[in-house]
């Protein structure tokens, strides 16, 4: 019974950590200011410099071939630049998420290390 309850507690604590993880580093690095949400290619081209967007994402859908879309020239350059737009804000909808949800997940992982610490020192470390 004591091999389930550890095995259920890993589990719970895994499950815990690695969110808290995630949305930690995403914290920091919205705080820090080191978080960009614009495509990294776009920032690197000549179209950045000039704030040409849809320049570059007619460039960047005809490389990439549309990503699969179907139709006529201009209706797949159409959905693909529409597509490409539409991303953005759910990008920054995302990052904001992420910091709160960090906020709320950091004092409970550091509650249930503590317990579940707790309880592996007393059921596996105690002295006889």
């Amino acid at each position: 019974m004591k091999i389930i309850k550890t095995f259920i507690l890993t589990i719970f604590f895994l499950l815990i950590f690695l969110p808290g993880l995630f949305t930690s580093i995403w914290a920091v690095n919205e705080i820090l200011g080191r978080n960009t949400y614009q495509n990294h290619e776009y920032v690197k081209s000549p179209f950045y410099t000039s704030g040409d967007e849809i320049g570059f994402l007619t460039e960047y859908c005809k490389k990439n071939n549309y990503f699969g879309r179907t139709g006529t020239e201009d209706e797949k350059l159409s959905n693909c630049i529409d597509a490409e737009l539409r991303v953005q804000p759910m990008v920054w909808a995302f990052a904001g998420i992420m910091k709160y949800l960090s906020f709320i997940l950091i004092p409970i992982f550091a509650i249930y290390s503590w317990y579940y610490i707790r309880w592996i020192k007393i059921n596996y470390f105690k002295k006889k």
